[in-house]
C-alpha cells in the first residue's frame, strides 16, 4: 500500500491494527482520552480518541490523521 493509498480515518479494530503495524506512540493524554501517534515512514501524525462518551469505555477508538500544527496544539509539549 503506497502512502497515497493509506486511509486518513479508521475506526475500531481496523484502526488498532493499523496503529500496531504502522505507527509509533508519541504521547498519551489520559485526562482527555486521546493518544498522539506518528507514522515513521511518512512523518504523518495520527490522533486516537474515543468520541462515543455515552458508550462503555468511550466506545471503539477512532484514528484520524492530523497535521503537525494540530498535533502541537492538541498535545502541547510532545
Amino acid at each position: 500500500m503506497s502512502s497515497a493509498d493509506k486511509p486518513t480515518r479508521l475506526t475500531g479494530s481496523e484502526g488498532e491494527a493499523f496503529a500496531k503495524q504502522n505507527l509509533v506512540q508519541i504521547k498519551v493524554d489520559a485526562a482527555n482520552w486521546k493518544v498522539l501517534w506518528k507514522d515513521p515512514k511518512t512523518g504523518k501524525f495520527w490522533k486516537e480518541y474515543f468520541p462515543y462518551s455515552e458508550l462503555q469505555g468511550g466506545g471503539p477508538p477512532e484514528f484520524v490523521q492530523i497535521t503537525e500544527e494540530e498535533a502541537k496544539s492538541e498535545f502541547a509539549s510532545w
